[in-house]
This record gives C-alpha cells, sequence and structure tokens, in this order.
C-alpha cells in the first residue's frame, strides 16, 4: 500500500507543522481544516483523505490509494469517495469545474496542488493556534541542485554521513542492491553520465555537472522517480548490457547521451531507453548555443515526460537564479562537475571544488548557487579533525545564509543551517531545515539520509528507518545508505538485520559499527575480525582489543580503562575526549557515557549518540544523569511539543520515563 510522503511517518512522531496557503490552514496535529480563519466541518475520513493529499504536494494517487490508505482496503463503493471529495473541495471554497487544489486525473485518481505563489514564511495560525508553515515550506518548489563539494570532501569518521564520498562498491556487487527498498510503482528512471565528446579538457566535467542539473530537473516530472547521479555514476563506462545496468540501479528507463562543446556551440545528442528490451523510445540532437542552455534542458525534461506520458510539474521548474546568466551556469557545473563524487581523491577534489567556489563568488557576490555550493564544501571539508575547522565551519555557515538571502531556495544552503542547529541542538529548527532541504532537492539522497539520522538523534527511529529506505530506493548503489540502515537497525535491537547492511556498506566507515554489532550479536569471533582489520595506528583498536581479551579475563580490565584514559587524552581539533570502549566496561559510568555520547552528537562526526534508544540502555535511560541530559538539550520540551519518541513517555510530571 502506498504511504503518504509525509515527513513524521509514525503514529508516535510528530505530525507535520499546519500547511498554510491563500487563505487555508490545514491543521494536521489538530485535524482540522480552517479557511479564512474559520474551522470547516469533516468528518474523520475527509480530513484522512485530505492529509493523504496534501502531505504530499504533486503526487498523483490512484482511487486504489485512497482507499487503502484510508479506510484499509478497496470494498468501498465508489460514491464514498466522489462524496468525500465533493465534501473537501466545498470545504477548500473551490468548485470542482474549476479546482484549485484538488485536481482529478481522469483514469487515475487525484493530485493536490499548492499555490506556486504563496510567500515562504511561517507566522502564527489566529488564536492560540501552533505556528504554521507556508505551502512553499512543504512544496517541492526551486531545487537548487547537489554541489560539487556534497560528494568530495567526507571523511571516513563513523557516521559522517559525508562519507558518501567513499563509496567503492564494484559495481557487479549484489550487496549493494537492497532487496527490500520500497520502489515505485510507475516508472523509474536512471539518467547514465553524459559522455563528452571533443578535445576540451574540462568537456567531462561540463557533462558531469549537466548530467546532474538533468537528474534533478526531471525530478519535478509527476509520476516519475529518478535514480540519484551518486548510484548513476557509479556505472560510468560499464560494458554492461542496458538491461542489466536498469536492473541494478532499479531502473525501468534509462536516458544516455554526449555532449560536445565547440566554442559557444552546444551539441547534445539523448536517447531514452525502455530498459526491459533495450528499446528506444525516444531520441533528440540538439544543436544550439550555450546561450540556449535553460531552454534546451526545459526541451529534454518535456521530451521525456511526453515520452513516458508524465508531464513536467512547470511551477516546480527551477528558474535560473538571481544574477544567473548560461556562461555562470556553464561556469557553476565545470566547478559542479569536477568532484569527487567519481574521483580518485576526494578531499584533493573537494579543495578544487572550493577554491573554483570561492573565485565565483568573488567575481559574482549576488550568484546564490554559488555561495550555497561553498557552504557546504566547507561544511563537509570542516567534518575533519583539524585546528582550522572551527573558522571554516564558521565561514561555512556565513556562505549558507548569504545564498538563502539570495535564494531562499537553496537546498544546501538549508543543508548547513540544518547542521548547524542540529550540533547546536535546536531541534525544532534541525528538522524543518532539514525538511526543507529533503523538499528542495528531492532526487538528492544524502540529503535524506541526513534527515533520517536527525530523526534518529532525537528519538523517532522507526521514522529514520522508512526514511532511509526511501533514500535506498532513489540512490541503491550507495553503501553509505546501507551504513545508516544498519546503525538504526542496531538502534532498534535488530542486530541480526542491521549486520546484513552493515557487510554492504564501505569497509572504509563501518568497522566500529560492525564491531559493537558482533558483540550485541554475542559474536566475540566476529567483533575480533573487525578490530584487528583497522589500522594499527587507529587509537581505539589497542582498548577494543583489550576489553574483549578481558571479557575472557576479568583481570584485565584495569588496563582497558588505562588505554581509554590515554586514547581520550589525545583527543584535539574537535574530537570528543570519549573512547566508545567505554560501553564495553562491566561497570558504566553512565554520567561520563552520557556526556560523551551528548557531545560527539554537538560535534557531528559519529552516530553513537543513537546508543540512547537501544534496548541494551535502559539501565543509562533509567539513571537520573539521562533525565538531567533530557533537559539540558532540549529534547525533553521538544518532545512535550512534538509527540514522544517510541521509547519515552511523559511521567504527569516535568520528566519522562524512557522504557
Amino acid at each position: 500500500m502506498p504511504t503518504p510522503q509525509n515527513p513524521w511517518p509514525s503514529m508516535s512522531v510528530p505530525d507535520p507543522l499546519p500547511l498554510s496557503f491563500d487563505d487555508v490552514v490545514i491543521d494536521f496535529a489538530g485535524r482540522r481544516l480552517l479557511r479564512g480563519g474559520v474551522p470547516q466541518p469533516l468528518e474523520p475520513k475527509a480530513f484522512a483523505v485530505l492529509a493523504l493529499l496534501a502531505g504530499a504536494p504533486g503526487r498523483a494517487f490512484s482511487r486504489d490509494d485512497i482507499l487503502d490508505a484510508v479506510w484499509g482496503h478497496r470494498h468501498v463503493t465508489p460514491g464514498v469517495l466522489n462524496r468525500v471529495m465533493t465534501l473537501l473541495r466545498h470545504a477548500l471554497g473551490e468548485e470542482a469545474n474549476a479546482p484549485r487544489y484538488l485536481r482529478t486525473l481522469h483514469g487515475v485518481g487525484y493530485r493536490f496542488d499548492l499555490p506556486a505563489s504563496t510567500a515562504d514564511m511561517v507566522d502564527n495560525v489566529p488564536g492560540d493556534e501552533p505556528p504554521r508553515r507556508r505551502a512553499s515550506d512543504h512544496a517541492e518548489t526551486t531545487a537548487p541542485r547537489r554541489r560539487a563539494a556534497v560528494w568530495t570532501v567526507a571523511v571516513g569518521l563513523v557516521l559522517a554521513i559525508t562519507a558518501v564520498l567513499w563509496w567503492r562498491s564494484p559495481p557487479g556487487d549484489p550487496g549493494a542492491r537492497p532487496a527490500d527498498a520500497n520502489l515505485a510503482a510507475g516508472p523509474v528512471l536512471a539518467v547514465l553520465p553524459l559522455r563528452a565528446v571533443g578535445d576540451d579538457p574540462r568537456g567531462q566535467a561540463f557533462a558531469d555537472g549537466l548530467s546532474e542539473e538533468l537528474i534533478s530537473l526531471l525530478a519535478r516530472i509527476d509520476g516519475l522517480r529518478v535514480t540519484s547521479y551518486a548510484s548513476s555514476f557509479q556505472l560510468r563506462g560499464s560494458a554492461l548490457p542496458r538491461s542489466e545496468v536498469a536492473r541494478r540501479l532499479h531502473a525501468t528507463h534509462l536516458l544516455e547521451g554526449s555532449v560536445r562543446q565547440d566554442g559557444e556551440r552546444l551539441r547534445i545528442t539523448l536517447r531514452l531507453i525502455q530498459a526491459d528490451g533495450e528499446r528506444s523510445l525516444w531520441s533528440q540532437d540538439y544543436d544550439r548555443e550555450l546561450r540556449d542552455i535553460f531552454a534546451i534542458q526545459d526541451s529534454i525534461a518535456r521530451s521525456v515526460g511526453s515520452a513516458l506520458q508524465l508531464r513536467l510539474n512547470v511551477g516546480a521548474r527551477p528558474q535560473p537564479g538571481p544574477g544567473e546568466d548560461p556562461q555562470l551556469h556553464h561556469r557553476y557545473l565545470l566547478a559542479r562537475g569536477a568532484n569527487g563524487g567519481h574521483a580518485a581523491n576526494p578531499r584533493q577534489a573537494g579543495l578544487e571544488a572550493e577554491r573554483a567556489l570561492r573565485d565565483m563568488v568573488a567575481d559574482h557576490p549576488g550568484y546564490a548557487r554559488a555561495w550555497g555550493g561553498l557552504g557546504v564544501t566547507l561544511w563537509m571539508l570542516a567534518l575533519r579533525p583539524a585546528p582550522e575547522r572551527w573558522s571554516m565551519r564558521q565561514e561555512a555557515e556565513r556562505a549558507a545564509a548569504t545564498a538563502l538571502r539570495l535564494d531562499p531556495r537553496q537546498a544546501d544552503a538549508h543543508a548547513v543551517l540544518a547542521a548547524k542547529a542540529c550540533n547546536e541542538q535546536r531541534w525544532s529548527d534541525c528538522l524543518a531545515l532539514s525538511r526543507r532541504a529533503v523538499a528542495l532537492a528531492p532526487s538528492d539522497s544524502i540529503w535524506r539520509n541526513w534527515h533520517a539520522n536527525r530523526l534518529a538523534t532525537v528519538g523517532y527511529v522507526n521514522a529514520a528507518l522508512r526514511e532511509i529506505e526511501q533514500a535506498q530506493a532513489i540512490d541503491p548503489l550507495v553503501p553509505v545508505h546501507n551504513f545508516t540502515r544498519g546503525r538504526l537497525l542496531d538502534t532498534l535491537g535488530r542486530h541480526d538485520e542491521a549486520r546484513t547492511y552493515l557487510m554492504r556498506a564501505d569497509p572504509s566507515l563501518s568497522p566500529t559499527a560492525i564491531f559493537f554489532n558482533a558483540l550485541w550479536r554475542g559474536d566475540r569471533a566476529a567483533a575480533r575480525r573487525a578490530v584487528e582489520a583497522l589500522p594499527q595506528e587507529v587509537p581505539w583498536r589497542a582498548s577494543e582489543l583489550a576489553a574483549l581479551d578481558a571479557m575472557a579475563r576479568p583481570e584485565r580490565w584495569p588496563e582497558v580503562m588505562r588505554l581509554i584514559e590515554a586514547n581520550e587524552a589525545m583527543a584535539k581539533d574537535g574530537m570528543v575526549p570519549y573512547d566508545f570502549t567505554r560501553l564495553l566496561l562491566p561497570q558504566r559510568d553512565y554520567a561520563r557515557d552520557i556526556d560523551g555520547l551528548d557531545g560527539v552528537q554537538r560535534e557531528g562526526y559519529a552516530s553513537y549518540q543513537l546508543v540512547f534508544w537501544q534496548p541494551e540502555s535502559q539501565a543509562l535511560r533509567r539513571h537520573p544523569a539521562f533525565q538531567a541530559y533530557l533537559r539540558r538539550s532540549g529534547l525533553l520540551a521538544f518532545w512535550r511539543e512534538h509527540g514522544w519518541p517510541d521509547v519515552c513517555r511523559s511521567d504527569g510530571r516535568d520528566g519522562a520515563v524512557c522504557d
């Protein structure tokens, strides 16, 4: 059964903020619809249908989708749904023959459209209502694409999600394919990296940037799911049959082609392929001037949509940003295309992207895309322990703020400011900005991955798991999603399932996760193999091996403690003085553990704050220091406002009971 695109997809987590457009407010939490400040009478099933459709603006729902989701089955007469739609139209103040929001798709079902012109801001519902969001906070409006930095500068620290840069799964590795990913019923398009033709040494960088640009635009076609470029680029130049490429990308259709640039002339050749039989559905040559690049992209998207009998969502089409012209756009694509998503040295590629973007903002200070790209590049570089990381992070924040001032639709800038808010434990801002980044860049699975981790950090682990499943559906070949899914399953106590996904993750990212997973499963031999595989210079290698020995020889625990303290004394450049081996001590200092895990979360370089929510941490959650942590971190106040996680509930006074 299709699930609504709800940012809070579990009954145990909060509903979305109220959605405001024109004179209408949909109060999801209060289960009511207001028009002109006046509540409209709606029966429960009618509001449930409205919440389903408005929770995913622009998405087409079949009649069966709606009946399954709201009534739980399809054994309802067609007249019931027709009557509900009539009630909703009346409540929204529209007529069936002149719909503004509820669209009837003949032969399909219904779609909810938001007005494209609604202001992008937040204010208050009349009276003592909760804060509400404007329609554009929810609609998938202009989505600036992933910047070069996103794939270029990640670190190999545990669950710095930026480690997406380090994926190196061989294309033929079946472990890279999540067998249970939720795949869309409709067409799924994979855009293969465009080939550069000609002698221009920068040609491939431009072709790569254009490939990513097309992916982001094609994701705006109603009813089409587009595989992110992170997976498509892993099959660059593959000699596999196109049907096998499509199978590995979970795609029903492929778009392939080439780009040649001769001075101001562009020649783009494209072919749309039906994956099952490699049948060409559409092909086209574009021989135009560079100044026509935006019109070319629009034409490609419309042609692909027409060939698949789908429609480009024109209202959500990203428009050229302030101060943008084709030449500037071309320069930006070069900077983004020369990235480490497929570079041999991701950090070096990130530094090159930083230099190119700094030059762009110096030459064109009003160009929002370059500011957003620079912000996320610097933020990713600042995840590496280094003396300059604090100043670099502050500069990243300033660049992101500049990008949003110039264009409030910059997904990269929202992602940077979301990371800042999360590190500062401003949870409402953290999740609101994070959801916004996902909505603005629907084809970008990494922002969805980050959002999953943020949901889990505040305790909404089941919601986070659903989010990472969607990320894997978009990007089936990105090992970092396997890592995140494994960590979430461990957090839920599903350790055998977690092992499957952790073993599919990038080996440079997962040794510590595999080590703890093995211990939670009771497999000390596997835990030892994971530790012994670490390089000798890794500080916690010695403490983890000593802990394994002490489990068989308890008299060795004092030696483990000495090694832990030695490791913690060496922490510098933003690394928290906390060795995760403390989690294995027979006599736990829960207050020390809580402080250490709290510090790791605020630094943002690992995921082990998720240990708070594991079944194995019941004793920790019952310690008085945990109640103090919930207060000082703001989690307690956040839950009271937005909803309680699965493992905690109100104690009826001023605290929480966490099972």
